[in-house]
Order: structure tokens, then C-alpha cells, then sequence
């Protein structure tokens, strides 16, 4: 343990950190968000400052579109929201040192293509780079190389699995999470000098701290090809973490949940719980250290440093999910878990559907019942 979190990995020389970079889960400025009256978006990271003074810059997914005043939503089908904020909330990221920030995820198109190059300006005017949409799957992957100091150039690339808006051939899109684009991707970032390479993934399955299979082995996946580090948000829960030895002189590592440092959307009382992955880098660009800091999520919706007992019990969750991980005994429970949730969700969905649309709003739902989600069912109801 240490002041801020625990030391997840260290190198075995004692070459000086010339800079940290952090990587949290979801940033999402909508909902039942409480900032206090007269203060600022900058004001509000006070509370979880602490964790980024040591910070050279950080990486976090952008949760919804910004500046939608004037644009028409969608239509949502069943439950969920449609969410968007206020240029505003973005001072948050400048507060925490976000240069690039990820905006591959399933909230990303809600107010269409539109709310999409809204988002990329506002961020352009707070000198913030949007990596992970518009483009399609034909055109080369949206990357971005952070250059610190002296030879540190990292390279970061968001994409999703979990989004119905993927790019595809002929149109612009999020982009996709598949091995095929992570090449791509990470080539682009050596060709620009990358000498870390970072994927934020929108993946997970809400309702459960434990990983999809499927996740799993497509993080390992991009981990071995290259990714010194693979993470993961969505489930807005916390998960566990494990260290691929690729090569002696390269370990990688992958997270399959980073929970949120911001969010006014929370579902249950896990929910409030979050990581930062904190990557100290050696002059040469290499890996030195590796450390988790544990966020908790005030009744603001707002992220903070939790009290020692309260920062004890997520690092203990996180430490033993990622015990069920290298033990492969997170499968049985992710399938018992995810089950047990699927078709009572789905039929509140349908209802919501219905209610909305009649019909055809029961129709467009269920054609959007995924193969994946039935083999899940099958799985949990049916273990082998």
C-alpha cells in the first residue's frame, strides 16, 4: 500500500519517473449530478485531486456528447437514458490534466453525427484531443501520440464493443474494438513514435464486476500484439487485472473494469466505486512502475479519495476479482450472475418498448437481441 493506492508492479531497476500517466473509466457530467452552488466544473475535482497532483496527464472516457442545445436526440428504444452536458463540465478534465480523452462508447451518437463534431469542438476549444469516433472501418483508426518529456511519447486509442453506433465500411462510426483495427491502430502510433501504447475499451456487461469471456480474450489479444496497457469501462463497476508476461523486457497488462470517477447515474451502491491506473514512465518511454488508486463516488455523483476503510475495500474486491481471474473461476460466476439478470431485463426493455412505439417499438427491440446475449443465458442456465 501506499499514501494514494498500492504498487501493482515495479521494474527491477531503480531508473527515476519522469512522468505518470493515468487512465480512469467513465466520465459522465449528466444525470442527477449535485455541484454545489456557485462553484465551478474545476471545483469540483478538489476532492479527488490528490490522485492526479503527480499526474502528467490522464485518459478517460467521455460518457456523453457535449453542447446538444439545438439537436434532436434519437429515439430510445426501451430503457436507458439519452444524456449530453454543458461545454462546462469539460473544465473537469482540464482540472485533472486530460489531453486526450475517449469518446468510443454506446452514449457517443445519441444526438447523431451532429453531437458528435459539437463534442470535438468543445473539446478543441480546451486544447482536448477526441480519440475513438468518426471514422469508418475502412478508414485508418483514430489515434493520438502524447509527447512528454524526454523520450515519453505515448500513444492512445479508444474503441467499443459495447455501442450500437459501430463504424462501418461505408459510414462514419465508433470505432470498433477488434483485433484486426487494434493492428492498425497500434501501428499508426509506432509510425508516430509511440513508445507506450494505451486502449481504452467501452466493454463490460452492466450488473456484474466480472468480465466477459469474450472481453478477456480479446484484450489479451491486443495486449500480446502490442498494448502495454488494455483497460476497460462500462459495467461502471470495478474488476480485476492481469499481467500478460508477452515478453521478459515487456509486460502488458489488462483491467476489465475502471468503474467511474464521475457519474450521475448510479444504479447501486457498488457503482460508486472506481480505479485510476497510474503508469510511471522511465525516461527511455519504458514502463517503471504500475499503481491503482481507488476513487469512491460522493452522493454528488462527483469522485473522491475514500476514507482508508472504504479505500481498503475496493483495492480488496479489486485484488480478489483479479484472483478469480487468474484462477479462471470468474467464468462460472459471470454466467450465474449475468443470467439471473438477462431476461428480466430484457422483458422490462420490451414493456418500455412497447409503451413508447406499440409494436414496431417491440419489433426494433427485439431485433436487437444480440447472439452473444442468448449464448450468456444458455451458459448460466445450462453451465458446463
Amino acid at each position: 500500500m501506499t499514501e494514494r493506492g498500492f504498487v501493482l508492479w515495479k521494474s527491477g531497476n531503480d531508473e527515476p519517473i519522469v512522468a505518470r500517466i493515468a487512465i480512469a473509466g467513465d466520465f459522465l457530467p449528466a444525470g442527477k449530478l449535485e455541484l454545489s452552488p456557485h462553484s465551478a466544473w474545476s471545483d469540483a475535482t478538489s476532492a479527488l485531486a490528490p490522485h492526479f497532483e503527480d499526474v502528467t496527464t490522464a485518459f478517460v472516457n467521455l460518457e456523453c456528447p457535449i453542447d446538444t442545445a439545438g439537436l434532436t436526440a434519437r429515439k430510445l428504444v426501451g430503457l436507458g437514458q439519452i444524456v449530453s452536458a454543458a461545454p462546462a463540465s469539460l473544465d473537469y478534465l482540464g482540472a485533472i490534466r486530460s489531453v486526450a480523452v475517449g469518446f468510443a462508447n454506446n452514449h457517443s451518437y445519441d444526438f447523431g453525427a451532429a453531437g458528435v463534431e459539437r463534442t470535438r469542438q468543445a473539446l478543441g476549444h480546451r486544447n482536448l484531443v477526441l480519440v475513438g469516433a468518426e471514422r469508418s472501418a475502412t478508414s485508418p483508426p483514430d489515434v493520438f501520440v502524447w509527447s512528454g518529456p524526454a523520450a515519453v511519447r505515448v500513444g492512445f486509442w479508444a474503441a467499443a464493443k459495447a455501442s450500437h453506433d459501430l463504424a462501418r465500411s461505408g459510414s462514419a462510426g465508433v470505432e470498433p474494438a477488434t483485433l484486426r483495427r487494434a493492428k492498425r491502430a497500434l501501428a499508426l502510433m509506432k509510425l508516430h513514435g509511440a513508445r507506450f501504447s494505451i486502449a481504452l475499451l467501452h466493454a463490460g456487461v452492466l450488473r456484474t464486476n466480472r468480465p466477459d469471456p469474450a472481453d478477456v480474450r480479446l484484450m489479451g489479444s491486443m495486449a500480446r500484439i502490442g498494448f502495454d496497457i488494455v483497460a476497460a469501462s462500462h459495467s461502471h463497476r470495478v474488476s480485476g487485472s492481469n499481467l500478460l508476461d508477452v515478453a521478459q523486457t515487456r509486460p502488458a497488462f489488462c483491467f476489465y473494469g475502471l468503474g467511474s470517477i464521475v457519474s450521475g447515474y448510479i444504479a447501486s451502491p457498488i457503482e460508486r466505486e472506481g480505479l485510476i491506473v497510474v503508469a510511471g514512465l522511465k525516461a527511455c518511454g519504458g514502463l517503471a512502475s504500475l499503481e491503482v488508486r481507488p476513487v469512491s463516488l460522493a452522493a454528488s455523483g462527483f469522485g473522491e479519495i475514500p476514507s482508508e476503510e472504504t479505500g481498503r475495500a475496493i483495492l480488496s474486491r479489486f485484488r480478489q476479482l483479479s484472483v478469480e481471474i487468474a484462477d479462471g473461476s470468474w467464468k462460472k460466476l459471470f454466467y450465474q450472475e449475468v443470467s439471473e439478470n438477462l431476461v428480466k431485463l430484457y422483458l422490462r426493455d420490451a414493456r418500455a418498448a412497447f409503451r413508447d412505439s406499440g409494436i414496431r417499438g417491440l419489433a426494433r427491440k427485439t431485433g436487437r437481441i444480440r447472439m452473444r446475449h442468448l449464448r450468456r443465458l444458455t451458459h448460466g442456465l445450462f453451465p458446463r
